[in-house]
């Protein structure tokens, strides 16, 4: 679902005539929308009271939601509401099936085996998301038009929408003990929120890594119009730079999960994001395609370490009766941050105007803005890492490590 239809919904926005701003825009408004959308996550999982139901149903929402886009990617063209609209409940149900699923796989998959399946899980679902990447590049780069399909993108997102339905087909055969969801307290959205505000420690990360979120976001909505509008990358190409990313993803996975027993999911974290800061900087560099392949393959890299490094938080650090209206708080936060990055990035290209120029003043800027957010983040993560072993040094040999505090041990790779 996500390399053959997630992945080219911005590359569809530009081919339907919007602007290079707006095809940014929509690959991160909906974001926003849609976490606002899945704050009902709390209240619908005490009315449904099965997390597996309701991740079943969400997930099933999430399939129906490129019924619209094949029809429109059939017929005409939808104007700029009616995408974001669409999008909007693509990412909201994708967004409330997040905190019950991270729930239930805390239930089902034991901590002591959780090292093992969610690395092999993870590089799985990134191989997954290659082959739908490579399949849509090479059918819209060859404009592969079969049987009644007379869009490439119509035949892509049925594509993708048939995956996501058997993904939660699958799903919905899998265990889930009622009792579960009896021993959790459901919560609605002021509750959530005061369960997110009592876990200082967590709350003061999620405070300090927003603003990272937010820099992340002023380049990274823009590489799509950046790479087609303005390198003039044909799909193949495009599908090339995108793919590295991928296989850069996957190369770091396997080596992570070689390594898990020696690091925590902050130490994941605080490397990747340090490494992820001058990747912006580097597009002004050349826009030559080899270059822009390399810069692809070390951000791949990068990145699945700071995805490694926050699954591996939420998994573990985060108690179970605190994962569902933690996350929904944190998806919502993330969210905002996301807007502003997005809007700051938006703007500049406005104030300078749809050129090559303005798209390298542009991503300097988000390079300068990730280090700014990156240097508080790692001066707070290094502060609760010393604490954390301060407190494991004193402590008798038979005490826990609280779930809550950064665990030397890693665990679940998403």
């Amino acid at each position: 679902m996500v390399g053959a239809g997630e992945t080219y919904l911005p590359a569809y926005a530009l081919s339907i005539g919007m602007g290079e701003i707006f095809a940014g825009i929509l690959s991160t408004l909906p974001i926003v929308s849609g976490a606002f959308l899945q704050l009902i996550t709390p209240r619908g999982l005490q009315r449904v009271q099965s997390h597996k139901n309701w991740v079943v149903a969400s997930t099933a929402l999430q399939a129906l939601t490129f019924l619209p886009l094949i029809y429109f990617s059939a017929t005409r063209a939808p104007n700029f509401w009616m995408l974001f609209l669409i999008l909007t409940l693509y990412w909201g149900s994708g967004f409330a099936a997040g905190p019950a699923w991270n729930f239930w796989m805390g239930r089902l998959v034991q901590v002591e085996e959780g090292n093992r399946y969610f690395a092999k899980r993870a590089r799985i679902s990134q191989l997954g998301i290659l082959l739908g990447l490579i399949g849509g590049g090479v059918a819209l780069h060859n404009k592969v038009e079969l049987g009644p399909f007379s869009s490439v993108f119509t035949m892509l997102f049925v594509f993708a929408g048939g995956c996501r339905l058997i993904s939660s087909l699958i799903l919905s055969s899998q265990h889930f003990d009622p009792l579960w969801s009896r021993r959790e307290d459901r919560l609605g959205l002021r509750a959530s929120w005061k369960v997110f505000w009592s876990n200082a420690p967590k709350r003061k990360f999620f405070f300090y890594l927003a603003p990272f979120q937010a820099a992340v976001f002023i380049s990274s909505p823009f590489v799509t119009p950046y790479l087609i509008a303005q390198v003039k990358m044909d799909y193949g190409t495009y599908m090339t730079a995108i793919g590295i990313l991928f296989v850069g993803k996957i190369l770091a996975l396997m080596l992570i999960d070689k390594f898990r027993g020696s690091t925590s999911g902050f130490n994941l974290l605080i490397f990747g994001a340090g490494a992820i800061v001058p990747m912006p900087a580097l597009w002004a560099v050349s826009a030559e395609p080899a270059f822009l392949f390399v810069v692809q393959f070390v951000s791949g890299l990068a990145w699945a370490f700071v995805e490694v490094g926050l699954s591996l938080i939420f998994f573990k650090d985060l108690k179970q009766e605190e994962k569902v209206p933690v996350l929904t708080v944190y998806n919502l936060l993330n969210s905002i941050a996301i807007i502003a990055g997005t809007y700051v990035g938006g703007k500049l290209l406005w104030f300078f105007g749809e050129k090559i120029t303005s798209y390298y003043v542009m991503f300097i800027m988000g390079s300068v803005a990730r280090a700014l957010g990156f240097v508080p983040l790692y001066g707070f993560v290094k502060s609760q890492l010393f604490a954390a072993s301060l407190n494991h040094a004193n402590a008798p040999s038979t005490e826990v490590v609280s779930a809550t505090s950064p665990n030397p041990q890693p665990g679940k790779a998403s």
